[in-house]
C-alpha cells in the first residue's frame, strides 16, 4: 500500500529524526511504498529563523529590543550551524519526503499528497502545549480519502482540559485505529471515548543491528566513558555523573550545543547529528541521562544507565510519565532517579539484560501484531 506518515521530524532533535527513520523503515521492510510528508510549518522553523520574535516576549516591544535579540539568536546559533548541517543532511539522505512542501493546513487541505493509508506519529504531536498538538495537521483534518491510524503518538502531559478534549474526541472519533506511546495515553483516550492501544516506541521497531548501519564513530581514543546527555543542566544530574565516572574509572563525554551545562565533562561533543548520537550510546560503557530517546537507545544497546526527571513531579511542564512508561515496560524502575532517592541505591546492582530481553520481545511481539493486523485489514478496504 501507498503510506504517508507525519510527524514533527525536521526541528533538529535526535529523537524526532530517529523515531521517524525507524518507522518509515519498518513500514518498508513489511513492504509498503512510505513517504514522510514534508510538513514545516513557520512554528517548526523557528530555530534557526533569525528575524522571529515571540511577539508575546518582552523582546517584541521596542524595534531596539528587537534588533538586539536578533543579533543574540544569530551569534547563538552560529554555534551550531555545523550541527544543523549533519541533521540536514541526515533528513536529505535518509529520510523519504514527498517532494511537495507544506506550511499550513490550507496548503495540505488543498492538495493532499495521495496515500491509501496516512500515520501519524511518533512522539509528542499531541501534546497541547506545543503547537503542534493544536495544529489539525496532526490530528488528520486534510484527509479526504484514505485510512487514518496513529502510532505511538504521544500526549505527553497528563491533563488535558475539557475544550481541548472534546477537539481532539472529534478528530480522533474519524480514525480506523489509534496508538499512543504512553499508558496515560490510554487514559485520556478513555475520556474522550476512544477505544486506543498501548505500542512501543518506533526506535524499538528495529533491531541494534539496523541501527549500527547508520553509526558514525566519534571516539578515536577507544577509552571507556560515560555519556551524559542533560537537557537542562540537572545539578543532581551532575553531581551523580562526577561520582558514578569517579568510582568506575570513566571519563565523562556531553553531548550538547550548550557545553557550559556540562563544563565539568572531560569531552564534549557539539558537533553530532542523528549518527552520531547512536554511535557514542553504542560504545558508551554507561549512560545517564533526562532524555526519553536516549535512554531508550540505552535499554536496546544493553548499556547500564540512570534516568533523571525533565522538570519537578508536581510541575505543570512535566514530561516524566514518558520516562514512567519507559521505565516500568522493560522493569527497569530502579534506574529511575527521582528527588530524595539515594543514588547508591540506583545503581546497586547492574541491570540484567537477560530479563530485560524478554519483556522486548514480548513487547514487541505486541506491537508488531497492531500495526500487521491493522494494516492488513486496511488492505481488504482499499
Amino acid at each position: 500500500m501507498k503510506i504517508k506518515t507525519l510527524t514533527t521530524y525536521n526541528v533538529y532533535n535526535y529523537g524526532a529524526s530517529l523515531q521517524a527513520y525507524a518507522l518509515m523503515t519498518y513500514l518498508s521492510q513489511l513492504g509498503h511504498d512510505v513517504e514522510i510528508i514534508n510538513y514545516q510549518p513557520e512554528y517548526l522553523t523557528r530555530k534557526y529563523n533569525y528575524k522571529w520574535v515571540n511577539p508575546e516576549s518582552k523582546m517584541s516591544r521596542y524595534a531596539l529590543t528587537r534588533v538586539v535579540y536578533r543579533i543574540l539568536k544569530f551569534l547563538q546559533r552560529q554555534t551550531t550551524l555545523a550541527n544543523k548541517r549533519l541533521f540536514d543532511n541526515f533528513t536529505h539522505h535518509m529520510l523519504h519526503e514527498t517532494t511537495q512542501l507544506y506550511h499550513t493546513f490550507d496548503e495540505l487541505q488543498k492538495n493532499p499528497p495521495e496515500a491509501d493509508v496516512y500515520i501519524v506519529g511518533s512522539d509528542q504531536i499531541w501534546n497541547i502545549f506545543y503547537e503542534a498538538g493544536r495544529d489539525p495537521v496532526f490530528y488528520l483534518e486534510f484527509v479526504d480519502s484514505g485510512k487514518r491510524i496513529s502510532y505511538a503518538a504521544s500526549f505527553s502531559y497528563i491533563d488535558i482540559d475539557e475544550e481541548n478534549c472534546e477537539r481532539i474526541a472529534r478528530s480522533l472519533s474519524k480514525f480506523d485505529a489509534v496508538s499512543v506511546r504512553e499508558y496515560h495515553g490510554i487514559d485520556i483516550l478513555r475520556t474522550m471515548g476512544i477505544d486506543g492501544t498501548w505500542v512501543l516506541d518506533p526506535v524499538f521497531l528495529l533491531s541494534v543491528d539496523e541501527w549500527k548501519k547508520l553509526m558514525k564513530p566519534m571516539n578515536e581514543t577507544n577509552e571507556p566513558y560515560l555519556l551524559i546527555y542533560d537537557f537542562e543542566g540537572n545539578n543532581e544530574l551532575k553531581n551523580f555523573a562526577i561520582k558514578y565516572a569517579k568510582d568506575k574509572g570513566l571519563k565523562m563525554y556531553s553531548i550538547s550545543d550548550r557545553a557550559y551545562q556540562t563544563r565539568y565533562a572531560d569531552k564534549h561533543f557539539t558537533k553530532t547529528g542523528p549518527c552520531e548520537f547512536i554511535s557514542l550510546i553504542y560504545h558508551c560503557s554507561a549512560f545517564v541521562s533526562n532524555s526519553f530517546h536516549g535512554t531508550a537507545f540505552s535499554i536496546l544497546n544493553e548499556k547500564q544507565f540512570v534516568v533523571f526527571n525533565r522538570y519537578a513531579e508536581n510541575s505543570s511542564f512535566s514530561k516524566n510519565s514518558r520516562i514512567d512508561t519507559l521505565c516500568v515496560n522493560f522493569g527497569l524502575e530502579s534506574r529511575r532517579y527521582k528527588n530524595g532517592m539515594d543514588l547508591s541505591d540506583v545503581v546497586k546492582d547492574d541491570i540484567d539484560y537477560k530479563a530485560v530481553g524478554e519483556k522486548y520481545k514480548n513487547l514487541k511481539m505486541v506491537t508488531d501484531q497492531y500495526l500487521k493486523t491493522v494494516l492488513k485489514e486496511i488492505r481488504k478496504r482499499v
